[in-house]
């Protein structure tokens, strides 16, 4: 999210509040367009949009100042939207004459960069527009705003949504405002306005991630589905994910199992095994469900099976296909022969 006193500059929908040089940097794309929409609308009255802004790319110093110099048109104020700025986010360092005059950036302009790459915080330019508290960062959401971001996104379009399904969603879709937007859209104009958002319409609409979609093959290998789990992996590679990505991902996936079956040894209470995963309270139940359904040695033999196929696979010694297969055989046949898989 941005930062809180940006958030309080956007509510008081006042031109004059913004420093005269920002920089948009973080890794957040949907709620770092919006606030970029939101600010346009607070700076450039409508229809006088293209009078009031220009949009440079790669510019020289020269050409920023003669942006900057630019009286607004009917406005108080005009933006220089600068993207992806190379002494930002690429080797170059800034020359001297632009960090000599930015901070005598007329009260009438504001000079927006605006980065959709990685920043380099260690710039002359990021330390300058920092200290004209001109930076704002769009970090990932944590899980509370993650939550009031769907719950939120659902009453905007006349739906109700509780905590526990917007989880759901957020655990189904993963973690991408943009995505999950689309998805509370998609999910919204299922049925009627004013009725409450189910589970089901989340199972049946919503696109599982990549992440989801694994925990979903390991749901099917652990209680022995080999059809199902198999149906998903090839799912998968069928949508264009690499297969050591889906074998980096079981990995991970049961190392977490073997965490949750280390803690619950050690008698851990479930909200800090929660804590300790960083899973929202709806996954916890998923990964207790899986943990039931292995031994702590079964569990530490499906990592190490991932590992040593993972290493395999990276060092060249087995390709990815019948690595992943292979492994897949494997991790079914850890609770019960290869005959009765179903």
């Amino acid at each position: 999210m941005e930062t809180p006193e940006f958030q309080k500059m956007l509510a008081q929908r006042d031109a004059s509040v913004f420093p005269s040089v920002m920089l948009f940097e973080g890794e957040e794309a949907y709620t770092r367009e919006k606030a970029l929409a939101d600010l346009e609308e607070i700076l450039l009255p409508p229809g006088l949009e293209d009078m009031n802004r220009s949009l440079l790319n790669d510019p020289s110093v020269d050409e920023i100042i003669a942006g900057a110099e630019t009286l607004p048109m009917l406005a108080d104020r005009r933006m220089i939207l600068i993207r992806d700025y190379a002494p930002l986010v690429g080797r170059p360092e800034a020359e001297e004459r632009l960090l000599d005059y930015l901070p005598t950036v007329p009260p009438s302009s504001v000079v927006l960069f605006y980065c959709t790459q990685k920043t380099d915080k260690r710039k002359k330019l990021f330390t300058l527009v920092k200290k004209l508290n001109g930076v704002v960062s769009f970090a990932p959401m944590s899980e509370a705003d993650l939550v009031h971001f769907v719950t939120e996104g659902f009453r905007e379009l006349g739906r109700t949504c509780d905590i526990r399904t917007a989880e759901q969603l957020i655990f189904t879709c993963g973690t991408d405002a943009t995505l999950l937007r689309a998805e509370i859209a998609k999910i919204a104009a299922h049925s009627l306005e004013n009725t409450p958002v189910t589970p089901e319409e989340v199972t049946a609409l919503a696109t599982p991630s990549t992440e989801c979609t694994v925990f979903q093959m390991v749901d099917a290998v652990v209680s022995g589905q080999s059809g199902r789990a198999f149906h998903l992996m090839r799912n998968l590679v069928q949508s264009g994910t690499e297969r050591v990505f889906i074998i980096s991902m079981l990995l991970r996936q049961f190392r977490l199992l073997q965490h949750v079956k280390i803690m619950q040894y050690e008698k851990k209470p479930r909200e800090f095994i929660r804590n300790a995963l960083g899973v929202p309270a709806f996954a916890l139940d998923r990964y207790f469900r899986q943990a039931a359904l292995f031994t702590g040695g079964q569990s530490k033999q499906a990592v190490r099976l991932c590992l040593d196929t993972e290493f395999a696979v990276k060092s060249g010694r087995q390709n990815q296909e019948d690595a992943l297969e292979t492994l897949m055989l494997k991790l079914l046949t850890l609770r019960m022969p290869a005959e009765s898989l179903k």
